[in-house]
């Protein structure tokens, strides 16, 4: 087989030439077929054997175990199930969370009796946040600060303690 790059006088455009070298080859003892083969075979013959095995184990178990079940076993089985011990999963996730959700949307946009012994009541949200951007939060004045027209007095950050300033309760 001809090279193209090969010149008239047997070299090629390298100056290399392009007879075969019988020394050179690739390494024939790296891998013995007949070893990988062999150890394939018998891994194949170890799976099937622990196959085996395995089947007829579970083969032995199953007959003990119908030796010792006792015979109203079936009848056991055809009793009704009981419902597991709580907690347990939800039967219909979305339709209670609905059922919730509406619950505390009817609190929260109504008017009702949180304890009507002592005049508790619960107002709309909508209404209650009114008020109290209106009216505030209800603050009780502490004992340091009834000496000071309802304010306390803390250190300043820019004097390093050394003077107070007023701050409102």
């Amino acid at each position: 087989m001809a090279n193209p790059t090969n010149n008239p006088n047997g070299h090629d455009t390298h100056g290399h030439g392009t007879e075969e070298n019988p020394q050179v080859s690739w390494e024939r003892k790296d891998i013995d077929v007949v070893q990988i083969t062999g150890f394939g075979v018998g891994l194949l013959v170890a799976f099937l054997v622990a196959v085996v095995a395995m089947w007829g184990l579970f083969e032995y178990f199953k007959a003990r175990e119908d030796k010792l079940r006792p015979a109203n076993a079936p009848a056991m089985m055809a009793e009704k199930p009981m419902m597991p011990p709580a907690p347990r999963l939800q039967a219909e996730p979305l339709v209670e969370l609905t059922k919730m959700r509406s619950n505390e949307d009817m609190l929260l946009d109504s008017y009702g009796w949180v304890d009507s012994a002592k005049g508790t009541v619960h107002i709309p949200i909508d209404q209650a946040i009114d008020l109290v951007a209106q009216k505030g939060l209800p603050v009780k004045l502490s004992a340091t600060g009834g000496d000071h027209d309802g304010y306390r007095m803390i250190p300043s950050d820019a004097s390093g303690g050394r003077t107070l300033e007023k701050i409102a309760q």
